[in-house]
């Protein structure tokens, strides 16, 4: 372990007051004082905030402690792991094959897979890409303690993390080592919501088994690159690791940097700088300076709701009224995105513990919410 100081928490107390990049402030509230209370009282290592307007950062914040025990801030540049918000980079890998005639989103998934998939409650069913950008695959890993799928959440470092390819059979298909009935619903495929990690995997093998391309690259050479995401990454060695936030546990213990075996449904890294580019994509049709990655036409089709109940459209959500995103959260991290096209605003938020008080309803998002109406 890290030698501890008896002074850490005070300098904690005094980096959270002079962490924060002030680019604007409100007449009536003291936003950045009053996310630091939050903070305090959440017991929040750090937390990272933008607000994007048009084609500018309009605001930004950057508070408290990348690494508590090496006392290190956090600022514009510190990578957090995104979670479940990596999911619209599958969603955007997908429409931009779809864009060129290369997936057929309706079709049977089998033909773009070296083993066919069925649901063998329902083996006459098929699977199409589109059920699996809207988790109604009926492919959904076991919710029941004594089913979990056989460490299906382990945490590995990122030289030890499997290919898609070597462990999607194995959990998915009926004669892998570690496949549970479970796994599979008993619900027709295409008629049910079920939020699936293991599905956004299995489609992102199709995109790989398309493009002959790790996904990992692929989204590297159709998305990040374009986008001048230039610190973003799955990889930690296509990273600086001195940048990486430090994840920690409930109790504020930290975790050592890891991957999930399921890495494209939420293991990517950004800051703020590298994801300001990606709300400004959207914000202006899919086009970043000359780089175009989505067509207008085919960001209207991806936004599309799909479910009216839970606003899913196609591994994105329509929440908040018109507004539309993503959340992404699990041990060590919660992150959230949205995207006000009618107001041609976007922001999002990172922390490396997982906390409710960066989602909607929470104090931290709300004070974003709050400064965000000011432009």
């Amino acid at each position: 372990m890290k030698k501890q100081s008896n002074i850490l928490l005070l300098t904690f107390l005094i980096l959270l007051l002079v962490s924060c990049d002030k680019l604007t402030n409100s007449d009536d509230l003291d936003v950045e004082a009053e996310i630091l209370k939050e903070m305090l009282d959440k017991r929040i290592p750090s937390v990272v905030a933008c607000i994007v307007k048009e084609e500018n950062i309009v605001w930004e914040g950057a508070f408290g402690l990348a690494d508590k025990e090496d006392s290190i801030p956090s600022t514009r540049n510190t990578l957090y792991n995104i979670e479940s918000i990596t999911k619209l980079f599958v969603s955007i890998s997908t429409f931009q094959l779809w864009e060129n005639g290369i997936i057929d989103l309706n079709a049977d998934v089998n033909q773009y897979l070296p083993f066919n998939v069925r649901n063998p409650n329902y083996p006459d069913i098929q699977i199409t890409a589109h059920m699996l950008l809207n988790h109604t695959s009926s492919l959904a890993w076991p919710v029941q303690s004594e089913d979990h799928l056989y460490e299906f959440e382990y945490f590995f470092t990122h030289d030890e993390v499997p290919l898609i390819s070597d462990w999607i059979p194995e959990y998915i298909l009926p004669d892998g080592i570690h496949y549970k009935n479970a796994v599979w619903k008993k619900i027709k495929p295409g008629k049910k919501e079920l939020y699936s990690n293991i599905g956004v995997s299995l489609l992102a093998l199709i995109i790989e088994n398309i493009t002959e391309t790790d996904f990992r690259d692929y989204c590297q050479e159709n998305i990040l690159e374009p986008l001048e995401m230039n610190d973003s990454a799955f990889r930690i060695q296509n990273m600086n690791e001195d940048l990486l936030a430090t994840p920690y546990y409930n109790s504020n213990y930290p975790i050592h940097q890891f991957v999930y075996r399921h890495y494209p449904a939420g293991n990517l890294k950004s800051n703020i700088e590298d994801f300001s580019h990606f709300i400004v994509t959207f914000l202006n049709n899919g086009l970043y300076k000359n780089n175009k990655i989505l067509k207008t036409t085919t960001i209207e089709k991806m936004f599309e709701i799909q479910n009216p109940r839970t606003g899913m459209a196609n591994l994105w959500n329509h929440r908040l009224g018109d507004r539309i995103g993503k959340a992404g959260g699990g041990t060590g991290y919660s992150a959230w995105t949205e995207l006000d096209l009618n107001n041609n605003t976007g922001l999002f938020i990172f922390s490396n513990k997982y906390n409710e008080s960066v989602y909607p309803s929470g104090r931290i998002y709300d004070l974003i919410r709050y400064q965000c109406n000011n432009y």
